[in-house]
C-alpha cells in the first residue's frame, strides 16, 4: 500500500508527544480519530496508550487494527537520550537509532511551539469519572488546540515545552496539517504492565534515513 509510508510518519509524529504524569504509576489509553481524513477514518480503530512510573514512560500507538504499531520507551524520562523508538509495520520490526525527528512537520499535541494558554473552568465535562475543564492552547502559527484537563492527575512538562498545563489532558483536539486529530481517553489503569518499559528483542536497528529507505517501496 503506497500510503503506508505516509501513515508511518504520521504515527511517529504522534508518539513523539508524551504526557508525563507525576503520579507514581499509571496508564491512560486514548482512542484517536481523524474526522477530516477519510483515508484514516476508513482504516479502523486507532489507539494510543501512555504508561508511566516515577522514572520511565512508554507511549504505544496502534493503527489499522494493530497492523501498524509504533512505540516510544523512555527508560529515563528526564534524559531524552534514553528514549527508544520502535515500529512494527505488518510484521517488519524496526528500532530507530539516533534522533527520530523529522517524520512530520508537527508533533501532534506537542507544546514545544505553544505561545499561550487560556483556561475556561466553566466549560467542563466528565471523562472516565474525572472532572475536566477546557484549556485553549495557541501555537506560534496562530492555530488554537483544545485540551480538556483534570487537576486530579498532575503533569510534568517536557524540556522542549514552552508552557505547562495545570492538569493532565484526557481529551485533545489538535488542528494539524493533515487535518483535525482527536484523542479521547477511554481507559485509565492505576499500574502499567510489567513489560511496557522493556525494549523487546527482534527489532532491526536503523537510522531515520535507513527507515525511509526501507519503507520507500510501500
Amino acid at each position: 500500500m503506497k500510503n503506508l509510508k505516509k501513515l508511518a510518519f504520521v504515527a511517529f509524529a504522534i508518539v513523539s508527544t508524551q504526557f508525563y504524569a507525576q503520579t507514581k504509576t499509571g496508564a491512560v489509553t486514548y482512542e484517536m480519530t481523524m474526522p477530516d481524513n477519510e483515508e484514516m477514518a476508513a482504516m479502523g480503530t486507532n489507539t494510543i496508550k501512555i504508561s508511566f512510573d516515577e522514572k520511565s514512560s512508554a507511549t504505544q500507538l496502534d493503527m489499522m487494527g494493530g497492523m501498524i504499531s509504533v512505540k516510544t520507551i523512555s527508560i529515563d524520562k528526564n534524559n531524552p537520550k534514553e528514549t527508544r523508538m520502535l515500529m512494527d509495520m505488518m510484521g517488519k520490526k524496526y528500532e530507530v537509532t539516533g534522533e527520530a525527528e523529522g517524520f512530520a512537520n508537527t508533533d501532534v499535541a506537542s507544546l514545544k511551539d505553544a505561545e499561550s494558554v487560556t483556561y475556561d473552568k466553566k466549560a467542563t465535562k466528565e471523562i472516565l469519572g474525572y472532572k475536566c475543564y477546557k484549556a485553549l492552547v495557541t501555537m506560534n502559527s496562530g492555530v488554537v488546540n483544545t485540551f480538556y484537563i483534570t487537576e486530579a492527575i498532575a503533569v510534568q512538562s517536557l524540556p522542549t515545552d514552552k508552557l505547562k498545563l495545570t492538569g493532565f489532558p484526557l481529551e485533545v483536539e489538535v488542528n494539524s496539517e493533515k487535518g483535525k486529530v482527536v484523542l479521547l481517553a477511554n481507559a485509565i489503569d492505576k499500574a502499567p504492565s510489567a513489560s511496557c518499559f522493556t525494549v523487546p528483542e527482534g527489532y532491526k536497528k536503523v537510522t531515520q534515513e535507513e527507515l525511509q529507505q526501507e519503507l520507500g517501496g510501500m
